[in-house]
């Protein structure tokens, strides 16, 4: 009977030990630097601790970022606010041992998304199809200039993502593509274009890229669009995000019945309503002039006819400014006016349907 008490006492003991130390093994904290917070977005770190007697007590000393709460060893929240800030942490044990750790959590602006090139990873003198995708964070937008030397793009085979407004130019003077884009919908890790590039010689194919992401919510991850050649438009990048907002979009057909399932059962012919009031019958008119004081119209009906449709895209296309009035960095270091770059070549008429 004995022998089963110490028995029993001893699984006691050996449960409340820390679960990665083994019995007798001194408390410690297993992690002490958790990750970087950015502002707006979900974050959660936890601090598990080994060893020791359990049950473990945190306590967290400083001042944390709006947003963040702190319980059970675990910061969680939504961080609204950036900054620096300096914090410690104190694990103790049910054998009042403890251990303590500083640390700065930093909450930042979230980083911008990255673009991926997949190309040939071999010498190849060969045209290829080269695949553009996004990587990391979702963008709804993106102005970029992508450099392609001693390659030469079908501009005839490029492709966007379906749905995506676009306008497209070679620079052959820097051997680099500009694409300015704007998605019909937020995209997060997908494929944003593709384009057939023929090498000029046998050569290991490469792309790098200079870019400006718009987030979900339509604002840039970075203050400025990457650095192009000065040109001259009638349009401009502002022109395309408000033609994207009001393109029309096609309309989500009802998903058929399925199998087995009765229609629905036809409801009573309705009784006769009298007619609308006068009032009512302007309705349409009222819709329609609100419809006109949406600004983004201004910017989007480029022809005036009131709509916008595929005319809009053909005309910003033939009079689109990738650098609109500015000056390229050679030209502003030696103070000379920067030279007219060649109209944007104009890509496949309409955008894909999604």
């Amino acid at each position: 009977m004995r022998t089963w008490l110490l028995l029993l006492i001893a699984a006691t003991l050996l449960a409340a030990c820390g679960t990665e130390g083994g019995p007798g093994e001194p408390l410690r904290l297993l992690t002490s630097r958790p990750p970087a917070a950015y502002l707006g977005e979900r974050y959660q770190a936890s601090f598990p601790a080994s060893g020791g007697v359990r049950p473990y007590d945190y306590k967290l000393q400083g001042k944390l970022p709006k947003g963040l709460s702190f319980a059970n060893g675990k910061l969680i929240g939504t961080p609204r606010e950036k900054g620096s800030f300096k914090l410690s942490l104190v694990v103790s044990d049910a054998a009042m041992s403890s251990r303590s750790a500083s640390f700065v959590l930093r909450v930042s602006d979230p980083p911008p998304p990255r673009l991926l090139a997949k190309l040939p990873a071999s010498l190849t003198d060969a045209p290829y199809i080269a695949v553009f995708k996004l990587d990391g964070r979702p963008a709804s937008a993106m102005r970029l200039r992508v450099y392609i030397k001693g390659q030469k793009p079908d501009l005839g085979s490029f492709k966007a993502y379906p749905g995506a407004l676009y306008v497209l130019r070679y620079d052959e003077k820097n051997q680099a593509l500009d694409v300015d884009a704007v998605f019909p919908k937020a995209l997060k890790d997908a494929e944003v274009f593709r384009i057939r590039l023929e090498p000029l010689k046998k050569m290991r194919p490469s792309a790098s890229s200079k870019a400006q992401f718009y987030d979900a919510k339509g604002e840039p991850y970075t203050a400025s669009p990457p650095k192009r050649p000065a040109d001259k438009g009638k349009y401009a990048f502002d022109n395309l995000r408000a033609l994207a907002a009001l393109w029309p979009r096609p309309e989500s057909k009802k998903a058929p019945a399925a199998a087995g399932e009765k229609p629905p059962a036809k409801s009573a012919p309705a009784a006769k309503e009298k007619p609308p009031a006068p009032a009512a019958a302007k309705q349409p008119q009222k819709d329609a002039a609100a419809k006109d004081k949406d600004p983004r119209l201004a910017l989007a009906d480029l022809n005036k006819d009131g709509k916008v449709d595929a005319a809009d895209l053909e005309l910003l296309r033939s009079s689109y400014a990738f650098n609109p009035g500015g000056k390229s960095a050679a030209a502003a270091k030696k103070g000379e006016s920067p030279k007219e770059s060649p109209p944007a070549q104009e890509a496949p008429a309409a955008p894909q349907k999604p």
